[in-house]
């Protein structure tokens, strides 16, 4: 099992304004849980602690082995995902490693 972790630093000005940032994004990702096939288990997670020196939003997502990270990754229902994230991360980090 593969696991992907992905975290980002949203670009909102205001805990607010990260807060429906957060929402947006977990509209699209949250789907992608039944709808793409390769995903064993997603979840999505608003920092909670130290708001504006952690990262924002973290995902946490469950594969096989790397090539179904792959696909999931040129996955067509996932490319909307992609396109919020590049709009509103200021930064982001990733890791990946077998569980």
């Amino acid at each position: 099992m593969l696991r992907h972790i992905v975290s980002w630093k949203l670009n909102g000005e205001t805990r607010a304004e990260r807060d429906e940032q957060a929402e947006r994004v977990r509209a699209v990702i949250e789907p992608l849980r039944d709808s793409i096939a390769e995903v064993r288990a997603l979840s999505l997670h608003r920092n909670e602690l130290h708001d504006g020196a952690n990262f924002d939003l973290t995902l946490i997502a469950d594969f096989d082995d790397a090539a179904g990270l792959a696909a999931y990754a040129v996955h067509p229902e996932h490319q909307p995902a992609v396109a919020l994230l590049k709009e509103l991360a200021a930064g982001r980090v990733a890791t990946d490693f077998t569980v």
